[in-house]
């Protein structure tokens, strides 16, 4: 986790969502997720995650999502691990030998 989510707010928020998945859950009412809005069932693994373009960690800002990939959602721990392989792909730059290389046979 990153800092982000070590905050008082973010933890506050994020349990006010567990929470009322939870009741909704209790109740045998699913809950949509917010990255693909097709319901999340009772019992299925589940998220609190940050809505697109959203910047802080207030009650707006978090809402429920698929954990892991569906046929219709990426998942969050998807979407957060192509996330991390793009940063750092994008650090690192591709090299390639020069003209005048020595191959090995082996």
């Amino acid at each position: 986790m990153t800092s982000k989510h070590q905050t008082p707010e973010y933890r506050r928020n994020a349990l006010t969502i567990r929470e009322r998945v939870t009741a909704a859950h209790r109740t045998g009412r699913p809950v949509a997720c917010w990255r693909c809005r097709r319901p999340i069932a009772p019992g299925q693994p589940y998220d609190v995650g940050h809505v697109q373009g959203a910047t802080g960690s207030t009650l707006r800002d978090l809402a429920p999502e698929h954990r892991h990939r569906t046929a219709h959602c990426v998942g969050n721990r998807a979407h957060g691990g192509n996330l991390g392989a793009r940063i750092t792909n994008s650090r690192h730059t591709p090299t390639t030998p020069a003209g005048d290389t020595t191959t090995w046979n082996i």
